[in-house]
């Protein structure tokens, strides 16, 4: 190695003590003018030449970086599956250093649009050794002992064991880099990562030597895409964004047709809306769906509705209220204040919203009155085997039942075949509660499958919807999960109390699982 140094002007060399100069070769001093050498105490002295000290050279180093392909997911908090499996938690890297140390290493995780999620500062992945990871995921991945008090583990202090300090991840070895998901600001956003493409990057420094690896790689939603989950783990706080598809399904009850004696008919029973006779044709008689009530059931101060006292748009503004509501638990909830992750308490707001891509759906918002109740359906529901009777037809719809409904025997909230007058201060408080129970079947039924989700947790047949003899009560002065249904038929006046569950609203999390390749 040689070294060549040209300057302009003056070289002034200054040591405050010995000088020394070596070469394993010739020293050679040239100079235009004189070469000036003075010894002050004890002149110059010409000895035989020492040996100069060796040269170590600085031994190169070597980095390689892959994506870790035995962990193909990501759940954030690493929540439970359903049946109490642990998930990862983390985006895990295989990083190998060697040949040599290096002084400094820095990890990034940058986005599509080339901006920074993660870059390891004061904070830093969880890093481990190679040959350790098996022993964690031996340790972490073994049978739940005892009743489960939480959906979710504490891998941090599973790992803690086996996390390196700081330095060593700058020596040699094999390395497994285990990122959370959280940016540097302490937040996780699963639409950062889902159907994007992603960077890994590691620069490794050693002197005024820098190397950089960085590998892509794509991150897509394994088991829904109708789910988003923003974290704030500083505030304490989760949003979820829930897509639904909901449509307008038009309103029955409200229809009138007019008759000739010549029709074949039966309208004995009804009293005409109105009475016109055509010499050439007979009598015409106009018959509106309101005429079907019995005069001895209509009370003055309770009018017949005979146009659309809900639109389409208030009807979908009173189903996404109610998902919000009963799928959030957080301080605007009358009783559910929070969920527990890992022992510490977040509040979780939900956030619905009417989509018509990705989206759980087609869901029809039906406005009922005059006539037989309807019954509402959630997405995928079998047709109701009852539905032969009368008009009322299991669907993907949920049911606004307003007004004079008559309601039939085999409806288990109500026991007698007869009418009766529903307010519509009442029924926007059912339908809002009867959004959030129908939209809540397609969660569990993703998370817990078609048995837990029909069967209603366990409290009806999945098949008939026969209450189950051991179906428990809700208790009045406590949260009442959302999903089942019960013996004790519910009041009005407690639907604040309803609310999806923390198993539930953690298995919602759960679904917005994260796939990587």
């Amino acid at each position: 190695m040689s070294r060549i140094r040209i300057v302009g002007g003056t070289i002034t060399k200054t040591t405050k003590r010995a000088h020394h100069m070596y070469s394993e070769e010739s020293i050679v001093f040239n100079s235009g003018k004189t070469i000036t050498e003075v010894g002050e105490e004890n002149g110059i002295i010409f000895e035989e030449p020492k040996d100069a000290p060796k040269i170590t050279e600085t031994k190169d180093f070597d980095i390689t970086l892959e994506l870790d392909k035995n962990e193909k997911s990501v759940v954030p908090f690493g929540i439970l599956d359903f049946k109490n499996n642990p998930e990862n938690p983390f985006f895990s890297f295989k990083y190998t250093l060697k040949n040599s140390n290096v002084d400094f290493l820095n990890f990034k995780i940058i986005d599509e649009n080339n901006e920074i999620i993660y870059q390891m500062g004061y904070l830093k992945p969880i890093i481990i050794h190679a040959q350790k990871k098996p022993l964690i995921l031996f340790e972490t991945k073994k049978p739940t002992e005892g009743p489960l008090i939480s959906k979710t583990w504490d891998y941090l202090q599973i790992f803690e064991p086996y996390v390196l300090s700081e330095p060593d991840y700058t020596k040699m070895g094999e390395y497994h880099l285990n990122w959370d998901g959280f940016d540097n600001n302490e937040m996780y956003d699963s639409a950062r990562f889902a159907g994007k493409k992603l960077k890994a990057q590691i620069t490794a420094t050693k002197g005024n030597k820098i190397k950089t690896k960085e590998i892509e790689f794509e991150a897509s939603y394994k088991e829904v895409n109708w789910v988003d989950v923003k974290i704030d783990r500083k505030a304490k706080r989760i949003d979820i964004t829930l897509r639904v598809d909901l449509q307008d399904g038009g309103a029955t009850g409200l229809d009138c047709n007019t008759f000739t004696t010549a029709d074949e008919m039966s309208y004995e029973t009804f009293t005409p809306t109105t009475k016109t006779e055509d010499p050439f044709k007979g009598s015409k008689i106009t018959v509106c769906d309101w005429d079907k009530i019995p005069q001895s059931e209509i009370n003055p101060s309770h009018p017949i509705i005979k146009t659309r006292t809900r639109s389409f748009t208030d009807l979908e503004k009173l189903a996404l209220e109610g998902i919000n509501y009963h799928w959030g638990r957080n301080k605007n909830h009358f009783i559910a204040k929070d969920i527990k992750v890992n022992n510490e308490s977040y509040e979780l707001y939900m956030n619905s919203i009417n989509a018509k891509e990705k989206a759980i759906g087609g869901i029809e918002l039906v406005y009922n009155t005059n006539g037989n109740w309807m019954r509402s359906g959630n997405p995928g529901t079998i047709k109701d085997p009852m539905s032969a009777v009368g008009s009322i037809i299991s669907r993907q719809a949920i049911c606004y039942n307003v007004g004079y409904i008559y309601y039939l025997d085999w409806y288990e909230f109500y026991k007698s075949k007869n009418w009766r007058y529903r307010f519509e201060t009442d029924e926007d408080i059912d339908f809002k509660f009867t959004s959030a129970h129908e939209t809540g079947h397609e969660i569990l039924k993703k998370y817990g499958g078609t048995i837990y989700s029909y069967g209603h947790k366990g409290s009806v047949n999945s098949v008939t919807q026969k209450m189950k003899d051991d179906a428990p009560s809700y208790k009045v002065n406590s949260e009442i999960d959302i999903m089942p249904y019960y013996p004790n038929s519910p009041k009005i006046y407690l639907f604040k109390n309803f609310v999806a569950s923390e198993k539930d609203v953690l298995g919602l999390i759960w679904l917005t699982k994260i796939e990587m390749k």
